[in-house]
């Protein structure tokens, strides 16, 4: 993975919200090389998580997704940005609907 491929791309330490359009979200968790796996927050419906601080290069958002009969492919976004800058990939890349575990991948620069 790399800048040109991640799904959000952000300044390292940013801290702001990733969204999928579809789909319930029931726990996520920051994913990075070689380091503790972090819990992050769901919010927003259950279709959002707050990432408090984007470490530096490649990292990745695990998503446990419930489907539900109907749902269709997620789209990835960025919701709030409260530190630094993050944005999505244009356009934006999706989950495929019955993905279990879901990922977004992440960029920090």
């Amino acid at each position: 993975m790399s800048q040109a491929t991640a799904d959000i791309v952000g300044t390292s330490g940013a801290s702001f919200t990733a969204t999928i359009t579809s789909g319930e979200i029931q726990s996520a968790y920051l994913e990075v090389t070689n380091q503790p796996i972090i819990s992050l927050g769901v919010s927003g419906n259950n279709q959002e998580v707050t990432v408090p601080s984007l470490p530096s290069g490649e990292s990745w958002i695990r998503l446990d997704i419930n489907w539900s009969p109907g749902d269709s492919n997620a789209l990835i976004g960025v919701g709030k940005v409260t530190s630094g800058t993050a944005a999505a990939a244009t356009p934006p890349h999706r989950i495929d609907d019955g993905d279990i575990p879901g990922y977004i991948e992440l960029y920090g620069k």
